[in-house]
């Protein structure tokens, strides 16, 4: 099986991206995070591949960072599975490569000394098949390894919480505080600081499960380890607690997101937006239903945003969505009449 190689764009973020645990599973993108390409690779460029062909499986695939003029080898995933069309397992999070964790290697960054001889162009990958003389040095530093594997984990990673916060009910909630607005404001090192904001927030609620707010910040990062049925059971608890409380049940809709319930997921966010008229959970709600490839439904969502910001922000054109719609409906139209 030929090898893919894909370059990295911004590797101060690996441990949140490509080399995150998502409930087992690592994404990786073989085009730019900036893009909202639905289509990410061709895999017509594997001998194994053809025009028709959507996925491929026990690809091993390399990842390469460019430094001092050269390229590096950073890490790899041993065997993936390789799609033509992005996935998307929750609303934050999105990959055309997915590597179950035990198959996933990040190298320290001491040990990044391996140089790759890229043909990128205007690409963000490039395949290299059996007979090309790149293909058995990269083979050679995946057996070879070298040093420790700085992927996390997260069942190998250990949250000690002082006593200070194990004993006090106030301090555990200002931690989980502290930590969920490094989780909104994008600020997390890694899957340390997400796990450490889902144990805080199940202490919390053992000192004190009269409040919803041990509940939430559980469910909260719990969505954001891809732990999703652990997340609703605690969300659910926190709901009976306040019922109407609007970021409750925008958690609850991401988590629905996280269980491939689109359509019930953008309910929840409409319930938010309708309780709290905050237009970001417009912005939620359109978002569940284009993953429902419900389109017009999102349009009519995003028409109601009043801040253009929220919109330009999130990388939405209403002109662009408009003038798509109206070309699959006469598309739609036009394959009616002929049948």
């Amino acid at each position: 099986m030929a090898i893919l190689v894909v370059r990295i764009e911004d590797d101060s973020t690996l441990l949140m991206n490509e080399f995150f645990d998502y409930n087992g599973v690592c994404y990786g993108l073989t085009r730019s995070r900036e893009k909202n390409d639905e289509i990410c690779i061709n895999l017509e460029d594997f001998y194994e591949g053809t025009v028709q062909s959507e996925c491929l499986t026990d690809v091993p695939v390399f990842f390469v960072q460019e430094r001092d003029g050269s390229w590096c080898v950073t890490g790899w995933y041993r065997k993936a599975e390789v799609r033509k069309r992005i996935l998307r397992p929750s609303l934050f999070l999105e990959g055309n490569i997915r590597a179950d964790v035990r198959d996933v290697w990040l190298l320290t960054d001491e040990n990044r000394t391996t140089t790759f001889t890229a043909h990128f162009g205007e690409r963000y990958y490039e395949v290299v098949e059996e007979d090309d003389a790149r293909y058995q040095p990269l083979l050679k530093a995946m057996d070879d390894g070298s040093g420790r594997n700085a992927m996390l984990r997260y069942d190998c990673v250990n949250i000690f919480l002082q006593s200070t916060i194990r004993n006090g009910y106030s301090a555990c909630l200002r931690e989980c505080e502290r930590l969920a607005l490094a989780l909104m404001r994008e600020e997390c090192a890694d899957l340390g600081d997400i796990k450490r904001l889902e144990v805080c927030g199940r202490h919390a609620a053992i000192l004190n499960g009269r409040e919803a707010d041990g509940y939430y910040y559980e469910a909260m990062a719990d969505e954001q380890l891809g732990r999703v049925r652990q997340g609703m059971k605690a969300i659910e608890k926190a709901l009976r607690i306040e019922p109407e409380a609007a970021d409750l049940m925008a958690v609850k809709g991401q988590l629905l997101v996280g269980m491939n319930r689109n359509e019930a997921a953008a309910q929840w966010f409409h319930k938010a937006w309708s309780e709290s008229g905050d237009d970001d959970y417009l912005l939620l709600e359109g978002r569940a239903w284009l993953l429902n490839e419900q389109p017009d439904n999102a349009l009519v969502c995003f028409k109601k945003i009043e801040d253009p910001m929220i919109l330009d922000t999130a990388g939405i054109n209403l002109r662009d969505m408009e003038q798509t719609i109206l070309t699959w409906q006469n598309l739609y139209k036009a394959t009616v009449r002929h049948d």
